[in-house]
Order: C-alpha cells, then structure tokens, then sequence
C-alpha cells in the first residue's frame, strides 16, 4: 500500500520538510507571477502543467467555458492541443516558403492536417482560413475559438495562453523537485 506521504503533492512534501530544506529556495529569481493566477504563484511547474486552464492569468469562466467545448480543461491539454501545435507549425514555416516556387517533384503535403478543400493551398494562404480548415475542427469551432479571439489560423498560432501552457510544460520536465542541479 502507498504510504501517506507518497500520496501528497510536491507542494505539500515541501512545506512539510525541515527548514534547511526550504532555505535552498532563497537566492532564485525565476517566477511567472504575469502569466499565473495568485494562488498559482508559489506552485511549481508541474503543479501549474497539471493545474485547470483557468490557472494562467486572463482565462476567466468564459475562456475556460469556451476551452472545455475542445475538450480542454488543464494547462497541459491545451500545451498539446494538437491544432494549435499544427497552426504553430504552419506559421513559423510560412515565411520560409517561396511563392510559386514549389518543384513538381516535391512531396511535402499536410493533407492529414488539412481539411480535402485546402490541400492544395500555399502555407501563407491557410493562414488566413478560418480554423476549421484544419482536419478535425467542425464549424462551430469557428465560433469558440472567436470567443478567445482566435479568428483564422494565424490567430491560434499566436495564441498567448497555448505558448505560455507549452513554455510551462517544456519547463516542468527540467524542474527538480529537491533543488538538485543533476
């Protein structure tokens, strides 16, 4: 059987350790006190990564609301939301593509991310599509992801509450609970 202390959360282990223990925190800088609600403030990454969307500062009940329809509910579902992973792509590669310039022989294609009536369009074209014209996203996504501001797939690429849910998931795998450099 688990032991009542393996069944604590880090946060709790750490408040419960000697003193000693908790003085290695003083000296650190780092926080993300902009981008987390207060109570969120002295968690660690983990504890943020595994935490309601409505943890990052800005998502209220009706960003949250809106989420929860795409099956998003904790910081590290929409750090892996798939869509915002594919337009995230699609928007850092598009300034690397040169117009009319594609090799006849070329391979490169995203039909499995794309919608069948907009295969055939250029990275900077599929931009400006609404995000449905991604493979998986119904039409009335188009209206939840308005709600958040997110109007065509540009708009999901930059969305600021997916890079700082990726940004704090990609941090919560370098973290070390006991301090430890190694």
């Amino acid at each position: 059987p688990e032991s009542i202390e393996s069944q604590k959360t880090p946060h709790q282990r750490a408040m419960a350790e000697p003193a000693q223990k908790k003085a290695r925190t003083e000296g650190y800088a780092l926080n993300i006190n902009a981008a987390v609600d207060k109570e969120w403030e002295a968690k660690s990454f983990r504890e943020i990564a595994a935490a309601p969307v409505e943890a990052l500062q800005g998502i209220g009940p009706k960003g949250k609301e809106q989420l929860e329809k795409l099956k998003i509910t904790t910081v590290k579902d929409l750090a892996d939301w798939k869509y915002f992973k594919v337009a995230q792509a699609i928007a850092i590669l598009a300034p690397k593509e040169t117009a009319g310039q594609r090799h006849a022989d070329t391979q490169l294609n995203m039909n499995k991310a794309m919608d069948k009536a907009h295969e055939t369009k250029s990275l900077t074209e599929i931009l400006d599509l609404p995000p449905s014209a991604l493979q998986g996203l119904a039409e009335w996504t188009d209206k939840a992801l308005g709600e958040l501001g997110i109007t065509n797939i540009s708009k999901l690429a930059e969305f600021k509450y997916a890079h700082w849910a990726q940004s704090i998931c990609t941090l919560a795998d370098h973290e070390s609970a006991d301090f430890a450099s190694k």
